[in-house]
C-alpha cells in the first residue's frame, strides 16, 4: 500500500506531466489559428485582386484555362488512340496467325 506522501508525488508528477500536454496543445492550437488567419488573409487578397481585373483581363485568365484544359484532353486522347491502336496490331496479328494454322 502506498503511503500519502507518494501519492502526492505520482499526482504531482501526472500533473506536471499534463501541464506540459496542455502548453503542447495550446502551441499547437496557436499554429493551426495562425494558418486559418493567413488562409483567411491570402483569400480576401485574392478576392481584391479578381474584383480589380478588367473583364478583359478576366476573360483572357478563362481562355487560357480553357485552352489548358483542351491541352490535357488532346494529350489523354492521344494516349488512349496509341494504346488502342496497339492492341489492335496485336489482336490482327493474333488473327492473322490464327487463320494461318501457325499457333505460335
Amino acid at each position: 500500500m502506498k503511503s500519502d506522501f507518494e501519492k502526492l508525488v505520482i499526482a504531482r508528477r501526472y500533473i506536471e506531466m499534463l501541464q506540459k500536454e496542455n502548453e503542447l496543445l495550446k502551441k499547437e492550437v496557436e499554429s493551426e489559428h495562425q494558418l486559418t488567419l493567413d488562409a483567411r488573409k491570402a483569400l480576401k487578397d485574392e478576392q481584391g485582386r479578381k474584383e480589380k481585373m478588367t473583364p478583359d483581363e478576366k476573360l483572357k485568365i478563362k481562355g487560357d484555362l480553357y485552352v489548358q484544359q483542351m491541352r490535357d484532353t488532346i494529350n489523354n486522347l492521344r494516349t488512349k488512340l496509341k494504346t488502342a491502336t496497339d492492341d489492335n496490331k496485336k489482336l490482327i496479328e493474333q488473327v492473322i496467325r490464327l487463320k494461318s494454322g501457325n499457333k505460335f
